[in-house]
């Protein structure tokens, strides 16, 4: 059976360090799938070069109108779904966020309604997502199902001495609200005695001075993508995950997910796979309610999640829920 993956992995282009995509492809491959791939550096455009295949499986409708000729790139989207469609083909979509990280978006309401009309299954890493799609379109209740997101290695890291209090990291933009945080414990005397490390690219050079400008000495902001094993150091050498996502469009979380092979305290927000991960994740409300929070020790619980959530069980999930449809 040959499987069709949007979008496709190219590491020669892929330079996010965000290797999600390339384990969803090596999943199914490894399983004895058969990966679609004709022209797979055209984008969306390559959903033609392969209706061939069986099953079509749709990551981040919300990003498509932001690319290089969104717009066009957004129509040849719904004319190739609604292709799909007329040839019986099975769509599983994948829903990632509950809307556009940069506002509202017509067009990324418009792919999302239209996805979650005409898909065969929808997947969602977090219990919140199955809520919100069965809110967002009550006409497709029952539809949208959730299997946890998998980890990237069944590797427990071990701790080294700690250097941070906090560590922050994944690529940084304005939705992640760093600049917020770094602002808003400027005047808490709690954190006057906290180091805090704040790592990964930030491609924003005005939200890079926002926070640039609300760092003080005890804070480091390492403005720059950091390789797998100087990201393994930083996190070994922390006391604390910190996770500052806005709630408004967050669903799940690939940083937390690598995160669980750390065994470290985590904390982030109360909201879709956080909210999920109670045993594991210190959730808060307000930033004010961080400083409150007890750190829980979670090697057992995160020991837990890795085994039962691998990426080889990943695809036999996702077949199961076609084949039930």
């Amino acid at each position: 059976m040959s499987i069709y993956i949007y979008p496709t992995y190219n590491p020669v282009r892929d330079k996010s360090g965000n290797l999600y995509i390339k384990y969803f492809h090596d999943a199914f491959k490894d399983q004895g799938y058969v990966i679609s791939n004709n022209i797979g550096r055209a984008g969306i455009i390559s959903i033609f070069a392969n209706l061939s295949s069986s099953i079509f499986i749709i990551n981040w409708v919300d990003l498509i109108p932001n690319k290089r000729f969104g717009k066009i790139q957004f129509a040849v989207f719904v004319v190739g779904l609604c292709l799909l469609k007329m040839l019986n083909k099975d769509v599983v979509w994948v829903l990632h966020n509950k809307r556009a990280h940069k506002g509202k978006s017509m067009l990324v309401s418009c792919g999302m309604s239209l996805m979650a009309k005409l898909s065969t299954v929808v997947i969602t890493h977090s219990l919140e997502g199955v809520s919100f799609f069965d809110l967002t379109y009550p006409k497709y209740s029952g539809k949208c199902h959730y299997i946890p997101h998998p980890v990237y290695t069944n590797l427990i890291y071990p701790f080294k001495k700690e250097k941070w209090d906090y560590i922050i990291w994944g690529g940084i933009n304005e939705r992640k609200k760093v600049a917020d945080f770094l602002e808003f414990i400027s005047n808490r005397e709690f954190y006057e005695s906290k180091k805090i490390l704040i790592c990964g690219r930030c491609n924003d050079s005005e939200y890079t001075k926002r926070i640039e400008s609300a760092c003080s000495a005890n804070i480091v902001f390492e403005n720059r993508f950091l390789s797998d094993e100087e990201l393994k150091e930083r996190i070994s050498q922390s006391r604390c995950v910190l996770f500052t996502y806005s709630p408004d469009s967050v669903l799940s979380s690939g940083a937390l997910i690598y995160s669980l092979n750390f065994c470290k305290p985590i904390i982030g927000p109360r909201v879709g796979s956080f909210e999920d991960l109670t045993d594991i994740v210190s959730c808060y409300n307000t930033f004010e309610d961080i400083e409150k929070i007890p750190l829980k020790e979670n090697m057992h619980a995160c020991s837990s999640y890795i085994s039962s959530n691998t990426w080889l069980d990943f695809p036999h999930k996702v077949m199961s829920l076609i084949k039930n449809t």
